[in-house]
């Protein structure tokens, strides 16, 4: 079965070369996905050092952007999804907003638990028909943008599919880096790459484990600004269906908030919310959990425990 190794941050800690050490795919060259660095996707000369490995990087920003440069036509229906998109998370954080404040109220409360714990189940039940409804809404919006184009019989969008399968069959593993998990998960998706790394080794760290889900969950407790309810961006790549990554945890969530963590971890369940740091690993033989390294889950009750393989 295909290796997935998913690791935290690389700064400070790097721990990329020994995920490639542990893959044990022998000496062939490494497909990399790195369009979450957007303009300096490519720029893997550091990483290619620290792997010692040859590097092959299969460009989906780049591709992307000549597509668009090409044909204004397909540029305008895209940044049109996009706009719509937008607004569709907008509106589905000020209806979330209520209902998270509605449901950490209600887990707080004190009482005969036969009926407060009817309310809580409730209260969680809503938050997970919001989230499903945006859900909905967001792949209305992507199948809206495929039916207007017919990407399949456009020749340029064609012929980077073809550089794109090329350069996968010749590379075993293939290696995701972080940055912006929007741009990332929207080139993975636009070319199909997502489902082309299903019989593949993976490497991922950051945003790239994020899109390896099968749901993408923004998150950050500690902005300037204030906290930010833990949000549904849309779907990942599906490819490990069972985990919810959390990349700096210990950055940006209030670990001691029990109440809010344990509301992150039933609000997604039955997948499993766990923690990237830089310095973990997580290995999976296929779905097969084998070895956890510096990785927490949490649990339903706000606690974050050592994540253990079944």
């Amino acid at each position: 079965m295909p290796r997935r190794i998913l690791l935290g941050p690389q700064r400070p800690t790097i721990n990329v070369d020994i995920a490639v050490a542990r893959s044990e795919t022998g000496s062939e060259p490494i497909g990399v996905i790195s369009a979450g660095w957007q303009e300096a996707e490519g720029d893997t000369e550091e990483v290619q050092k620290i792997v010692g490995r040859s590097l092959v990087d299969l460009g989906l920003y780049r591709r992307a952007e000549q597509l668009f440069a090409a044909d204004p036509e397909l540029h305008d229906a895209y940044r049109l999804r996009q706009n719509r998109l937008k607004e569709l998370q907008r509106l589905y954080r000020q209806r979330l907003r209520q209902l998270m404040i509605a449901a950490r109220q209600t887990l707080r409360l004190k009482g005969e638990a036969s009926v407060i714990d009817a309310e809580r189940r409730h209260a969680i039940s809503q938050l997970r028909a919001l989230d499903r409804h945006h859900l909905n809404q967001v792949q209305k919006a992507n199948l809206l943008f495929r039916h207007t184009f017919d990407l399949e019989h456009h020749d340029q969008f064609v012929e980077h599919v073809a550089a794109i399968r090329e350069i996968l069959s010749r590379c075993k593993i293939v290696m995701i880096t972080g940055g912006n998990i929007v741009v990332l998960i929207n080139r993975l998706k636009l070319f199909g790459v997502d489902q082309l790394l299903e019989d593949k080794d993976i490497i991922a760290w950051s945003a790239g484990a994020m899109a390896l889900s099968d749901r993408i969950v923004l998150f950050h407790d500690k902005l300037p600004q204030g906290r930010r309810d833990p949000e549904l961006l849309g779907e990942g790549a599906g490819i490990l269906p069972t985990l919810i990554f959390l990349p700096e945890a210990a950055r940006r969530l209030r670990k001691k908030d029990q109440v809010r963590a344990g509301l992150l971890s039933r609000r997604f369940s039955p997948a499993t919310c766990v923690t990237l740091d830089s310095g973990s690993m997580l290995l999976l033989d296929g779905q097969q959990l084998t070895e956890s390294e510096s990785v927490r889950r949490i649990t339903w009750d706000g606690h974050f425990r050592k994540l253990h393989p079944k």
